[in-house]
C-alpha cells in the first residue's frame, strides 16, 4: 500500500531540477501514505512519484518500477493477492523476473497483453504506467473502487495522484471549492459519482483504464475481470478470499466489533493457521459494542487490544485535510486505524458485509415499504401524505423531522429512487435551500439532488436490488472506502477488506435479493452460510452500531468548534449557509428524532474548516 502521483505531459521536454522539484512537493503531501520511502522517474512526457509503506518484497520491491530498459514504468499502490500464480504463469510464457513484488507482475501483464491483461488482477490497485514505446500513458482503478485515484485535465496533459492534495501541490491551479459538488455532499452526505470538492479534479471511476496519448488524446476502456476461481459455494469462495488477503510478508491483524462481519474475518483468518491479533475501540453509539468484541475474541480464541479513546476533536482539522472532504462517522473510525497502527501494518476489516447481504435497517425499511405499495394504493398513499404534511408544518418547530420524511416516502409511491433517497435523508427542494443555503450557494448552479440519483439509479425489477446496486457503486466507493482509506493511510496502515474481494462479491451480487434476504430478514443468507463458521451467540446479536449519536456528540463535545466556525462571522464570510437555519438547530433540545439537523450542523462546520484549508491556505 502505498501514495502514487505524477503527470503525463503533452510536452516531452522537461527541467530535470525543476520538475524533480514539483515531484518531491507531490511527494510530500501524501508522505503519510507510504512512510518506508520515496521515489521518482523523469523522462520525455512523464514523471512519477511513489511514496511506499513495504508490505511484500520488503528489499525489491521499490518503485517507480521497470522492465524492458524502461520501456515500460509504473508506480503502483495497492496488493494484488493473486500475484504469485499470474507470475508462474507469466514465466512460463518466456518473461524474465527481477523482484517477488506484485508490482512487476502488473508491468509483464501489460507487456504481454496489453491493457486487457489487467483483468487477470484480483486485488485492490490503483496504478499509472507509461509505455515508452508508444507514447502511451495509463491510469487504472479496480473494478470495486477500493483504491483511490484522481486526476486533473489541464490542456492536453493529465495530473493524478492518490489524493487531490497531490495534484494541488503541482501548483498548476489554485483550489477552489466546487458549490455544486458541496451541494451533492450535504445531500447524499458523500459525493456520489466521480466528483471531488475541488474544482477541476475528478476521480477515475472504478473499474477504469483511462489512456493518455502524447497527442493528448485521450480515451478511457472498462474492466471485465476475468473470474478464475473453482470453489463451489459462496462460503469456500470467502475462505478463499480471506486466505489471499492474508498474503504479506508482514503480520496481518484483524478489526474486530461487536458484529457477525469483523468476527467472520477473524473467524476465517484463525483458520488458516494464523497467530491472529484483533483491534477494538470503544467508541459508538453502542455502549456493549467493546464488551462484544472481547467476547467474541474470547469464544474465538484470539487475542483481543481495545483502546478507549476519549471524545476529542483537537485533530478534526487534520482529519479534514485528509480526507479532503467533510465526512460523518470518520472520526471513529481513525481513532481505530490509530490504535490498531501501534501494533501491525496490515489489519483486514469486515466492510462490505451490509452491502452485499442487506444488512441495514434501511434495507428493511425500503423492503417494507415495497412491499406496502403492493397492498396499498398510490394515490391514497400521496393523499395521506399530503394532509399529513400540511398539519405537520403547522405545529412541528422545525422543517424534515422524521415524521415529515416518513410522509414524504409515502407520497412519493412507486417512485422508487426519490422513496430511497428520501430515505437516506436527501432534501433538496426550492423551499429547503432557500431555508439552509447562504447567498453563495444560492446564486451557484446546483443540480437537482433527485435527478443526479434519478441518473445514477439502476434499472433492476426489484427496487431493493436496484438500492443494494446503487449504493455498491456510490455509497460504498465515495462514503465508506474513501475514509476508510483515507483515515488509515494517514496513520500508515493498510487496511484490506475481503468481502470486498472481486470474485466473491461478484457471487454474490449475481444472486436473488430474495435469497440473500429470505423473508425480509436481514443477512438471513448470511446467517446461514456462517453456521458453521461462527457460534450461534454470535450469529443471533442484535446488530450495534459504529455511529456517534448526533445531537449528543453535537452538544457535549463540539460546541466550541460551533460557536467558532458557525459564527456569525465566520458564516457572513463564506457566504455558504444560512445562519437562521443554523440559529434553529441550536434552539431545540438534542434528540435522536434530530439527528439529522445535528448532522447538518456537523457538516456546516466541517465545510468551513475545508474551505479555511483548501481555499484560505491556513
Amino acid at each position: 500500500m502505498c501514495g502514487i502521483a505524477g503527470w503525463f505531459s503533452e510536452n516531452p521536454n522537461y527541467n530535470q531540477e525543476h520538475d524533480l522539484q514539483i515531484l518531491k512537493a507531490m511527494a510530500s503531501t501524501i508522505s503519510h501514505r507510504g512512510p518506508d520511502g520515496e521515489g521518482f522517474y523523469l523522462s520525455d512526457h512523464v514523471g512519477f512519484v511513489h511514496t511506499r509503506l513495504s508490505i511484500i518484497d520488503i528489499k525489491g520491491g521499490t518503485q517507480p518500477m521497470h522492465i524492458q530498459d524502461k520501456a515500460f514504468s509504473i508506480t503502483f499502490n495497492g496488493e494484488i493477492y493473486n500475484y504469485k500464480s499470474l507470475k508462474k504463469d507469466l514465466i512460463a510464457k518466456g518473461c524474465t523476473f527481477h523482484t517477488d513484488s506484485d508490482t512487476e507482475v502488473i508491468l509483464h501483464l501489460y507487456q504481454l497483453h496489453g491493457w486487457k491483461g489487467f483483468n487477470l488482477l484480483r486485488g485492490m490497485y490503483a496504478f499509472a504506467i507509461w509505455d515508452r514505446r508508444n507514447k502511451v500513458g495509463l491510469l487504472v482503478r479496480d473494478p470495486v473502487g477500493i483504491k483511490p485515484l484522481f486526476v486533473s485535465k489541464i490542456d492536453k496533459s493529465l495530473i493524478f495522484g492518490s489524493e487531490a492534495k497531490a495534484i494541488l501541490s503541482a501548483k498548476k491551479f489554485n483550489s477552489e471549492l466546487n458549490e455544486s459538488a458541496l451541494h451533492q455532499l450535504l445531500n447524499f452526505r458523500y459525493l456520489p459519482g466521480n466528483l471531488t470538492l475541488f474544482r477541476g479534479i475528478k476521480q477515475i471511476a472504478s473499474g477504469t483504464v483511462s489512456i493518455w496519448k502524447s497527442n493528448g488524446e485521450f480515451v478511457e476502456h472498462n474492466l471485465d475481470p476475468k473470474l478464475t476461481s473453482t470453489t463451489n459455494s459462496p462460503l469456500e469462495s470467502l475462505i478463499e478470499a480471506v486466505d489471499l488477503h492474508c498474503t504479506s510478508d508482514v503480520e496481518v491483524g484483524c478489526y474486530l466489533s461487536g458484529g457477525i462481519d469483523s468476527a467472520t474475518i477473524c473467524a476465517l483468518t484463525k483458520r488458516t493457521g494464523r497467530n491472529l491479533r484483533s483491534f477494538t475501540v470503544n467508541v459508538g453509539d453502542d455502549p456493549n459494542e467493546a464488551k462484544n468484541a472481547a467476547i467474541t475474541a474470547k469464544l474465538l480464541e484470539i487475542k483481543n487490544h481495545c483502546d478507549s479513546v476519549p471524545s476529542s476533536v483537537d485533530d478534526l482539522s487534520s482529519l479534514i485535510k485528509h480526507l479532503e472532504v467533510p465526512k460523518i462517522n470518520a472520526l471513529q473510525v481513525s481513532q481505530l486505524a490509530k490504535a490498531t497502527s501501534k501494533h501491525v501494518k496490515v489489519a483486514l476489516s469486515g466492510l462490505g458485509a451490509d452491502e452485499l447481504f442487506y444488512g441495514y435497517n434501511a434495507h428493511r425499511i425500503f423492503c417494507k415499504s415495497y412491499q406496502l405499495n403492493r397492498i396499498i394504493p398510490s394515490i391514497l398513499s400521496r393523499n395521506v401524505a399530503n394532509i399529513g404534511n400540511f398539519l405537520l408544518e403547522r405545529v412541528e418547530p422545525i422543517q424534515w423531522t422524521e415524521a415529515q420524511r416518513a410522509l414524504h416516502m409515502l407520497g412519493a409511491s412507486t417512485q422508487w429512487s426519490r422513496v430511497y433517497g428520501i430515505l437516506r435523508n436527501l432534501w433538496d427542494s426550492p423551499s429547503m435551500r432557500m431555508a439552509i443555503y447562504g447567498q453563495r450557494m444560492l446564486d451557484s448552479k446546483l443540480p437537482n439532488a433527485f435527478g443526479v440519483l434519478d441518473d445514477l439509479w439502476p434499472n433492476h425489477s426489484d427496487p431493493v436490488k436496484s438500492m443494494m446496486m446503487f449504493e455498491w457503486k456510490n455509497k460504498m466507493v465515495n462514503d465508506l472506502l474513501w475514509q476508510e482509506d483515507r483515515v488509515s493511510m494517514a496513520e500508515g496502515l493498510e487496511v484490506r477488506v475481503p468481502f470486498l474481494d472481486v470474485e466473491f462479491s461478484s457471487n454474490i451480487i449475481s444472486m436473488d435479493r430474495k435469497e440473500l434476504m429470505p423473508n425480509g430478514k436481514l443477512k438471513g443468507y448470511m446467517k446461514k452460510m456462517l453456521t458453521n463458521v461462527l457460534p450461534q451467540s454470535i450469529l443471533e446479536r442484535p446488530k450495534s452500531g459504529f455511529q456517534v449519536d448526533a445531537p449528543t456528540f453535537v452538544t457535549n463535545t463540539l460546541m466550541p468548534l460551533v460557536n467558532r466556525w458557525l459564527s456569525t462571522e465566520h458564516i457572513n464570510h463564506y457566504g455558504l449557509f444560512n445562519p437562521q437555519f443554523i440559529e434553529n438547530i441550536l434552539k431545540q433540545n438534542p434528540q435522536k428524532w434530530l439527528r439529522w439537523h445535528f448532522f447538518m450542523l456537523y457538516l456546516m462546520l466541517t465545510t468551513h474548516i475545508w474551505i479555511a484549508i483548501f481555499e484560505d491556505n491556513q
